[in-house]
């Protein structure tokens, strides 16, 4: 049976690993979003750039959030 620390390490290493997974795929998806309608509407790299950066934001508003709810709460 696994130990109570045990289990808390794997917790914070799940949460870690969705974090990154999270992080890759809202910077990704921003960037091909872009690319795509910059292919299809012929507007050169500007969309892919205003894309990736709302990729960019979104991944860091999700590390904040995530961060947020696993911070340890001050009981004072």
């Amino acid at each position: 049976m696994a130990s109570m620390g045990d289990r808390e390490s794997w917790r914070a290493a799940m949460v870690a690993g969705s974090i990154g997974i999270e992080m890759a795929v809202a910077i990704v998806f921003g960037w091909w979003l872009g690319s795509s309608l910059d292919d299809w509407l012929l507007t050169g790299p500007w969309l892919m750039y205003v894309f990736l950066v709302l990729g960019i934001a979104a991944a860091f508003r999700g590390l904040w959030r995530t961060a947020k709810k696993h911070w340890p709460k001050d009981d004072a």
